[in-house]
């Protein structure tokens, strides 16, 4: 078998985090995560085929804290640096797509529950279970809500792709805001007890089926007001969570964050398919030619430098952004419009990178990887349908850089103008 190094950042040199990111203890996240990645590539089929995570896999991934990884420390979380967290993403990723995809989403939506309400409000859903979890499908296909007394309800709702549902305790669902007169005056997300959601169980795709990432819908249900989260308000830094507003971490600006963060499982992805390449490649012959062994031919030189090449630029170029918020949010600097647009668009390009990557490594594979059992070829299709999720569809956020760049206003809801 050929082996490759694929496991640290090109040139190996060392990541500086600044000081107040830095540390999680004596526990290693990411050795926790890479000891966990053969049984999740054992359980992949299953995950497959009930399209969503075995509860095997959701026990082990809480055994080893990785829900802890944006858990504030006040809740018993590990509260580690953004770096640290995509360390350990990069290793369940490279196990399992579709746990990495499902675990960096419950991530995120324990991170928008920490900053997103009151101390009142998360000292009540963090301290009921020191384990809960919640999932986010911030965008509605549709909703309808009536202002109340204390707060909304919920009259109708349709959510799809609402990943980690399964495995959580709340839900968060992006609202309408509207008033008396039921005009819309905002957009909000609610926090609602997963118990009120139902789910229709219709998540049927050719890749990361292990996500569960099921539409769910909910009918008449009351959310108070300390419940919910204005984005207009998380969209300028104004998080309700006063309380945490002396640890860096909870201060990151949300959108690019958010990016990121949903960027950063691909690279474990990415590593998966160096690993499955790179394991036949001396076994394999290429038809038609008098290369007995893959290994021996020049042209597959090239595709490995080229390749490997995309993964590690894609995963400096996730750890440059993570630096940047890191050192903005250390400093208590507010980062510019445009900065936040380079950063979206910077995961963006990411995602594209890794997914050619990937695409080639597949068709370097020969016959093999059409094969529907094939690991590569559920890689193939875990990357692929990655790659097209609307937060880090590159072509989007390219035009909506270019955009600000020029001087236009920005055309996405959820990077509005700084006031």
């Amino acid at each position: 078998m050929s082996t490759i190094n694929t496991v640290k950042p090109a040139g190996g040199a060392a990541i500086v985090r600044p000081a107040a990111f830095a540390g999680t203890g004596n526990y290693n996240v990411a050795a926790a995560a890479a000891a966990l990645a053969p049984a999740l590539r054992e359980r992949a089929d299953e995950a497959d085929a009930s399209a969503k995570l075995p509860d095997a896999t959701i026990a082990d991934l809480e055994k080893a804290r990785l829900f802890d990884m944006a858990r504030p420390k006040m809740y018993g979380g590990l509260q580690v640096s953004f770096d640290t967290y995509l360390d350990a993403m990069i290793e369940v990723s490279r196990g399992d797509a579709s746990t990495g995809w499902t675990l960096g989403l419950i991530s995120t939506g324990i991170w928008l529950a920490a900053i997103g309400y009151s101390q009142k409000v998360t000292d009540e859903v963090f301290g009921q279970d020191p384990n809960v979890r919640f999932a986010t499908a911030i965008n509605p296909r549709k909703a309808k809500t009536r202002r109340v007394a204390g707060g909304y309800v919920i009259e109708d709702g349709l959510w799809m792709y609402n990943t980690g549902i399964y495995h959580s305790q709340w839900d968060q669902v992006g609202i309408p805001l509207v008033d008396d007169a039921g005009q819309v005056v905002g957009r909000g997300v609610a926090l609602v007890p997963a118990s009120a959601v139902t789910l229709l169980d219709d998540w049927d795709t050719i890749g990361l089926r292990g996500t569960g990432s099921t539409s769910v819908t909910i009918k008449d249900v009351f959310v108070p007001d300390e419940r919910i989260i204005s984005m207009s308000r998380i969209a300028q830094d104004d998080y309700a969570a006063s309380h945490l507003r002396d640890v860096p971490l909870y201060r990151l600006p949300m959108v690019p964050t958010l990016a990121v963060r949903l960027a950063g499982s691909m690279v474990g992805m990415g590593r998966a398919a160096v690993d499955l390449f790179m394991q036949k490649i001396g076994t394999r012959g290429i038809a038609f030619t008098t290369y007995d062994k893959q290994d021996d031919a020049p042209v597959t030189h090239l595709q490995i430098g080229e390749a490997t090449g995309k993964i590690d630029a894609a995963e400096a170029i996730l750890r440059h952004a993570i630096r940047l918020l890191e050192t903005g949010a250390e400093r208590r600097e507010q980062m510019s419009l445009e900065q936040r647009a380079r950063i979206w668009r910077d995961a963006g390009m990411a995602s594209r990178m890794i997914w050619e990557a990937v695409d080639q490594l597949a068709s370097a594979s020969g016959t093999a990887f059409v094969n529907r059992g094939a690991p590569m070829n559920r890689v193939w299709h875990d990357v692929k349908v990655a790659s097209v999720h609307g937060a880090i569809y590159s072509d989007t956020f390219y035009e909506l850089y270019g955009r600000i760049a020029a001087g236009k206003t920005s055309n996405s809801p959820q990077l509005p103008a700084l006031t």
